[in-house]
């Protein structure tokens, strides 16, 4: 009995042991896959521990991978920033290469004929858009034409960090790994430079060449007819007394202005005008043909002078034309007589410049005795000088105050064989003109030694040969000491902002002040005159004037020998481009 009892509580202790073991195998299988999918859910403290200590290990293998890639992105950084600075030198190298054949291209389209551009000139390399392998080979495509990047080297134009920093520092890897135009960085630039200095060559550089045209053209009504000289210088229809009446339309000056200007040492001026044929008709003739040499002596006061030679204009009737401005309505007071305004000859002129403002202008030259529309025959020539001083400066030619003194020393026209009658004519004047010349006015003073004559005198109409008054006026004019002299002057006033301005022109003029009248039966000299031109004028645009005014020629001192006054009522126009 007690041998069954121990049996049965050994049966029922390996029963419960089998119990216990197989509650322990669940127990850990399941523990198992739970620290597989979290360790920190271990409970026990050593594993804990472990954890930490795994953990902080960890921490710091990651701050140690952290600070090496914080440096090598720093590094990567500056290699970037180093590579676009040398992509940002190569971009603007490619620009100026460009310039350069733009250049280029502008200096050699005009001068390229047809033939030439079925057959391009053989020292003229083809222009390829594929780099040269190397910088020798580039040099002497460049010296033909500048080099353009291909379709693919554009678009490597973005940032490209290179594995070798020495190669950032020596640029070889820009031009290797993003392909930028290596022969235009490695190529000199001394013969694009040369390129850009070349002078443009032949006619065809239009853009060298500019043309102009001037137009003048009135309507004249004659209240009264007389002797007289003639209003303008083209030979207008001016009639005898006793052809009250007479109305004309006419066509005064009609310029073509051509100038060529190969560089900027070198002007050309080209201008026919028309002129009265001896049939009456109007036909055209050289007016101007010279050139200009500029900007041959230096920066200093003279860099603006100008030497000129060929038929150009003297000293003084084209200067004071200017001044006036009216140039279309009435001639200034000597070329009105006797002065012509254009001569074959040299001439220096140009202002005088300091700090930025004009103080004197100068032209001074020597001529033909005779005019641009006469033969010269003479063995003698003649000079001419005129000097106008601006005490306060001006910076706008023949504004503000100026004084201008005017002389001209010649002869009259002879052959070598015959005895050349010395001759002057001096103008002095004191004037004044707004800066935007608005308003102007001038006065002059003419003093001259034989330079008037009977065929001054009556150029628009005069007496018959053998009638007392072409007599009388033969014998006031006669001899080699002739005196002439003379006042005058002449302005506008534009009217407040309006387009309309004032103008007018007075001239009291003696032929001869040496001349004794009583030496006739006479008190007074017959040949003294008045000449009064004057009206109101309205500015279209820049480029077109019309005036409407008077002129009257007066005898002051007539006697009953003159004959009548000339008088008449004009509507003058102007274009100019």
């Amino acid at each position: 009995m007690h041998r069954k009892m121990i049996r049965s509580w050994m049966r029922a202790s390996a029963a419960l042991l089998a119990v216990c073991l197989s509650v322990t195998a669940l127990a850990q299988s399941s523990e198992k896959p739970r620290q597989l999918r979290d360790v920190s859910a271990v409970p026990t403290k050593a594993l804990e521990h472990g954890k930490r200590a795994k953990s902080k290990q960890q921490d710091q293998s990651m701050a140690k991978t952290s600070q090496k890639r914080w440096a090598g992105w720093t590094d990567e950084i500056a290699q970037l920033k180093k590579q676009l600075a040398l992509q940002h030198e190569q971009i603007a190298h490619l620009l100026q290469a460009i310039n350069r054949l733009d250049a280029l291209v502008a200096a050699t389209a005009h001068s390229s004929t047809e033939a030439s551009v079925a057959q391009p000139a053989s020292n003229l390399a083809p222009i390829s858009a594929t780099p040269p392998a190397n910088a020798a080979a580039a040099a002497p495509i460049w010296n033909a034409a500048p080099q353009f990047p291909s379709a693919g080297e554009v678009a490597s134009l973005s940032p490209v960090v290179p594995t070798d920093p020495a190669a950032i520092e020596s640029g070889s890897a820009s031009q290797t790994r993003s392909g930028i135009l290596p022969n235009a960085l490695s190529a000199p630039h001394s013969a694009p430079a040369r390129e850009e200095k070349q002078e443009k060559r032949g006619p065809t550089a239009t853009q060298d060449i500019k043309l102009g045209a001037t137009f003048y053209g009135s309507f004249s009504h004659y209240n009264e007819t007389g002797f007289g000289p003639a209003f303008q210088d083209l030979p207008t229809t001016h009639l005898a007394p006793g052809n009250d009446g007479l109305n004309t339309f006419e066509l005064t000056r009609g310029y073509i202005n051509f100038f060529y200007t190969p560089n900027e040492h070198v002007t050309l001026r080209i201008t026919p005008d028309i002129y009265r044929a001896s049939d009456g008709s109007l036909t055209f003739r050289l007016k101007y043909g010279f050139v200009d040499l500029q900007n041959i002596f230096g920066n200093g006061a003279f860099k603006k002078a100008k030497l000129t030679f060929g038929q150009t204009t003297e000293p003084l009737v084209d200067w004071e034309e200017a001044l006036s401005s009216h140039r279309y309505t009435y001639l200034v007071p000597w070329n009105y007589l006797s002065l012509s305004s254009t001569y074959d000859g040299v001439k220096l002129h140009g202002p005088l410049e300091w700090n930025g403002k004009e103080y004197l202008d100068y032209d001074l030259g020597v001529f033909n005795i005779a005019s641009f529309h006469s033969l010269e025959t003479n063995d003698k020539k003649q000079v001419m000088g005129r000097l106008t001083v601006y005490p306060f400066g001006t910076t706008t030619d023949r504004t503000g105050l100026g004084f201008t003194a005017f002389e001209n020393y010649g002869y009259n026209t002879k052959l070598p064989s015959q005895v050349s009658t010395p001759l002057n004519r001096l103008s002095l004047l004191a004037h004044y003109q707004s800066h935007h010349k608005a308003y102007q006015i001038a006065f002059e003073y003419q003093l001259g030694r034989n330079a008037a004559s009977t065929g001054n005198m009556f150029s628009g109409a005069g007496p018959a040969a053998g009638d007392p008054f072409n007599t009388l006026a033969g014998t006031v004019l006669s001899g080699t000491h002739t005196r002439q002299q003379g006042f005058n002057v002449f302005g506008h006033s534009r009217l407040g902002h309006s387009p309309f301005s004032l103008w007018g022109l007075y001239q009291y003029f003696q032929p001869n002040t040496n001349f004794q009248p009583s030496s006739v039966g006479l008190t007074d000299n017959p040949l003294d005159f008045e000449r009064t031109v004057g009206g109101i004028a309205y500015k279209v645009n820049g480029h077109f004037d019309i005036a409407l005014g008077d002129q009257n020629f007066h005898w002051v001192h007539p006697q009953g020998q003159t004959g009548p006054d000339t008088n008449g009522v004009v509507i003058w126009t102007q274009f100019n481009y």
